[in-house]
């Protein structure tokens, strides 16, 4: 009977430590963004990581039940932290194309996005992305973005030496605004949010690309995939898509 109760204890402070015998422990899940790419990803004062898809993967973990951890990197880094589990999800303003969709899993497209051409606002040149090569000009872009390809598309090589391949967005308009580059491609939200905070720069022409955004995960983890999916299929029925749209989109 003395073991019988002895073990009874090991039993129940085996269950305590794990926060209870009815209760299970909240799943704490690692999100891979890259915080320079406003309004989807940015820092705000506090040096908090915010913007719209924070705010999507934080809803999305809201009706699951998981616990986020968002961890910043750089964006050419992602896909390979995630297939190496250093992180579980990747929610970066990430286009879904064929080459990225070999290596990690996509959700279900949660935004329509377009690649423009930026410049300095009194650039009077006529500048198109069929004549950026023949006048020789030299592109900023943020390394593994949609815009990376394009330029590697316009000169037939990402290590051309007149494409600027930088890690982040914000040091791509600085070596425009520096006179060091004459075109930034760039995704047009995010062209738009730099021009108005950093000014001296205008938008080109019409967005020259239809691409759209996807959540990524390992590949083959079908389980947390079909969670993000329900979950954002949840969120444009009822309205709490629409309502995080709103507040970093407007109308």
């Amino acid at each position: 009977m003395a073991k019988g109760f002895a073990l009874l204890g090991v039993i129940l402070l085996v269950c305590a430590a794990l926060a209870g015998c009815g209760g299970s422990k909240q799943e704490v899940l690692r999100v891979g963004t890259e915080a320079t790419f406003p309004p989807f990803e940015t820092t705000d004062e506090n040096d908090n990581i915010v913007g719209f898809d924070i705010d999507l993967i934080k809803k999305i973990a809201e009706y699951n039940e998981w616990e986020l951890e968002i961890v910043h990197m750089d964006f050419h880094v992602l896909i390979e932290e995630l297939s190496t589990d250093k992180i579980d999800i990747v929610i970066a303003a990430m286009t879904i194309d064929e080459e990225r969709a070999e290596k990690v899993l996509f959700s279900e497209p949660y935004f329509d996005a377009y690649q423009c051409l930026v410049v300095r606002e009194d650039e009077d040149r006529d500048i198109t992305v069929d004549n950026i090569a023949e006048q020789g000009l030299i592109i900023a872009v943020q390394m593994g973005t949609t815009g990376s390809f394009a330029a590697e598309d316009i000169y037939g090589n990402a290590d051309h030496p007149n494409i600027k391949q930088l890690k982040r967005a914000n040091e791509a308009f600085m070596e425009l605004k520096s006179n060091r580059a004459d075109v930034v491609i760039i995704d047009k939200p995010v062209a738009e949010n730099y021009i108005r905070h950093l000014g001296g720069m205008k938008i080109l022409g019409q967005p020259f690309t239809n691409e759209q955004y996807g959540i990524a995960v390992k590949k083959g983890n079908t389980e947390l995939m079909d969670k993000i999916n329900s979950a954002l299929a949840k969120m444009k029925d009822n309205g709490d898509y629409d309502a995080i749209f709103k507040k970093w989109f407007g109308e």
